[in-house]
């Protein structure tokens, strides 16, 4: 998401000055260059022409313009910055093509034609231009100094603007290694200075900052607001290729509140903007952020062809700054499609690269370079403040300057060996715990599938010792169908005297994390059915309290929530008399009247058994059991699935319509009749979750 926000930023700081070009009077132009006008003009109306179609993101014809005018420039001996400003413009351009070879190359020479002519200003954007193509490429030091490089010439040319637009560069640098702390002083600083300039892309720029904030502090919403704003004032601005920026933000958002169809929408929308322009840079942020999202909603084929475009683009520019985190999502997703080759070799692709862009030896440098920044600056103030005191006492001026140079060179040796020392002791230990890691890993793979198979079979054992309890009464079925190997729905029964308990539960999250809750679930209504009778929503009630205490859950808003929806139904087998309660699980009832199949829902309480934000206790609901009644009990497996498009639920009332239309079938076969509809509504599609349905006959 930084990488987006960073893209963003550099097109918005380059439209501040350009903004006067207009694209309508660029057709008179080109025309006027034809004409017999000397090379003054032909240079000027490059120049425009040049800036013109930049304002505009076409980079290729602003290139073609400038380089032009650089070419007539030799023939004239002139002193003025105009080469200067061709000479920016060009690679400014090549940066936005993601030509970083060209760019480098035009900032080059920027940098040695400014210093011949003393032109402090166009150094100190030269510098800016080093620092765009180094963290490009991932070389976060060197960037990080030549932003201290420009920072230190805006300041002294009294430019404060250009001067807190290369500390945002730097802050950035900050944001994209995870110094979240650095980075963030760094932009409320910014954020108070905001109010001093009135020009629309800057306050985009901010508004898209204060929304990188809460986005990194997981406040979506507010972030997508931020957002949001910013893209309207690119709109405003006809800034085409800024908005498709913040499209990509603002899908991010939705991505992480769990809405990845929304999100692939708009990521697609934005990627489509970005290759009109030819913006490789943002395409990989958002091939690879397409790719998580087909992941997150198990789409796996989808999800590699995004990250194998990504890679495409990041071979086609050189930059390797997001290589981690691509190998990191082709590892989890072969992981999880069970090709363990692929998934390792990814794994040891990241680890190789990861500690090479993002390790601490790279933190710990560009940190270096922060505080000699700070430390020369507060240097420059101490020498400030002597030259003062030199005017009042000449006598002191000696004793008070070796006084400050020693403590400044004792405080600089200090925190250079502290550093140095923590960052071999860091080294040492990684060294260590890759080398015992890589000989492990190949067998952790291996055990790791014997594991989770072994643990299926016992949870299965554990399953069908209730289906015995389930025989007393006559008919019944379980179309059970487990997502992974492990599953996290359950079912359980237990008989007290003449009454029978039944339970079908979905526990929180799937495979190993939802099968220890399934687990535990059934020992927990073991341990609470232990009464000659005991009501359903009491039971409910114990297994929230149970819950909350074992994993001692107090409500705190960043606390896991986990718990059970489930419903619970008892039935007296002498008596007929039925009793029901629900946590999120409704229960439905098919009996015949007048000739006629009618199907009756026992509504379940809008809460989990577990912790919630609006707890209260849960309700019972006692109805009558007439002979030949179907009881369904079920997770939310079945009616959840997507289609074979991936665009469509198979949906609650469908399902009540499919019970209702096989209630005259023997109970054997609509049990295959559900596991049929469900494969054919699934087709090629993933499973997206645990299936569990429970029909009892009476």
């Amino acid at each position: 998401m930084i990488k987006q926000f960073l893209i963003a930023f550099f097109l918005t700081i380059l439209s501040v000055y350009f903004t006067f070009a207009q694209t309508n009077n660029t057709d008179s132009l080109i025309e006027k260059l034809e004409t017999r006008i000397n090379t003054n003009e032909k240079v000027n109306i490059l120049l425009i022409l040049s800036e013109s179609f930049r304002a505009q993101n076409k980079f290729q014809e602003s290139i073609d313009y400038a380089e032009q005018g650089l070419k007539l420039l030799k023939h004239l001996k002139t002193k003025n910055k105009i080469k200067e400003q061709f000479l920016k413009i060009t690679a400014e351009s090549y940066f936005l093509l993601s030509d970083f070879e060209n760019s480098l190359n035009y900032y080059n020479r920027l940098y040695k034609y400014a210093g011949i002519n003393n032109s402090e200003d166009f150094i100190a954007y030269a510098h800016i231009g080093f620092l765009k193509n180094y963290w490009q490429q991932g070389l976060y030091e060197k960037a990080a100094e030549e932003g201290i490089k420009a920072i230190k010439i805006f300041e002294s040319l009294k430019d404060p603007k250009n001067a807190n637009i290369a500390k945002l560069n730097l802050a950035l640098i900050y944001l994209d290694i995870k110094n979240y702390k650095t980075s963030e002083k760094i932009f409320d600083d910014l954020l108070k200075v905001k109010s001093n300039y009135k020009d629309t892309f800057f306050i985009a720029n901010i508004y898209e900052k204060k929304g990188v904030i809460k986005y990194y502090k997981s406040y979506f919403p507010y972030a997508r607001k931020y957002y949001q704003k910013a893209y309207d004032l690119y709109r405003i601005k006809g800034d085409e290729l800024s908005a498709a920026v913040e499209l990509g933000n603002i899908a991010e958002t939705y991505e992480k509140e769990k809405s990845c169809l929304k999100a692939i929408k708009l990521y697609k929308q934005a990627i489509q903007i970005e290759k009109k322009y030819q913006y490789y840079s943002g395409m990989i942020f958002l091939y690879e952020a397409l790719g998580r999202s087909y992941s997150k909603i198990k789409r796996y084929s989808e999800a590699k062809n995004s990250y194998k475009q990504a890679l495409f683009y990041i071979k086609k520019t050189g930059e390797h700054r997001e290589l981690p985190n691509i190998y990191n999502m082709l590892h989890n997703l072969y992981a999880e499609t069970g090709n363990y080759k692929k998934a390792y070799f990814y794994a040891l692709r990241n680890m190789q690269i990861k500690d090479s862009i993002t390790g601490e030896n790279v933190k710990t440098k560009i940190n270096s370079i922060r505080i000699k920044y700070e430390t020369e600056k507060t240097e420059i103030e101490n020498q400030k403040l002597k030259s003062e005191q030199e005017n009042q006492k000449k006598k002191n001026t000696e004793q008070f300057f070796i006084i400050v140079i020693i403590s400044v060179s004792f405080l600089f040796i200090l925190i250079f060996s502290v550093l140095l020392f923590r960052y071999n002791i860091k080294n040492k230990k990684i060294k260590h715990i890759l080398a015992e890691k890589n000989t492990k890993l190949n067998e952790a793979y291996s055990n790791i599938k014997k594991s989770i198979d072994y643990a299926g079979k016992v949870q299965n054992a554990m399953l069908s010792s209730y289906t015995e309890t389930l025989k007393i009464l006559s008919e019944f079925i379980i179309l059970y169908k487990p997502a992974y190997t492990l599953s996290g729905d359950f079912y359980w029964s237990k008989k007290i005297n003449d009454t029978v308990f039944v339970a079908v539960g979905d526990s929180t999250g799937h495979g190993i994390s939802g099968a220890l809750l399934s687990i535990t679930g059934m020992s927990f209504l073991n341990e609470i059915v232990t009464e000659d009778y005991i009501q359903t929503d009491v039971i409910l009630n114990n297994l929230r309290s149970k819950i909350k205490h074992r994993l001692n859950q107090k409500g705190d808003f960043y606390e896991q929530k986990d718990g059970w929806d489930i419903s619970i139904f008892s039935l007296n087998l002498k008596t007929l008399q039925g009793q029901f309660s629900g946590a999120f699980n409704s229960l439905y009832t098919i009996s015949e009247k007048n000739n006629k199949k009618t199907i009756t829902k026992y509504k379940a309480d809008r809460q989990p058994a577990g912790i919630y934000y609006h707890e209260k206790p849960f309700k019972h609901q006692n109805f009558k059991i007439q002979k030949g009644d179907i009881i369904w009990m079920f997770t939310d497996g079945f009616p959840d699935q997507y289609n074979d498009d991936g665009n469509k639920k198979y949906s609650s009332k469908r399902f009540k319509e499919l019970l209702v239309s096989i209630s005259d079938k023997e109970i054997s076969e609509q049990k295959n009749i559900l596991n049929s509809e469900f494969t054919k509504w699934k087709g090629n599609f993933e499973q997206v979750d645990d299936v569990l349905i429970m029909g009892i006959k009476i």
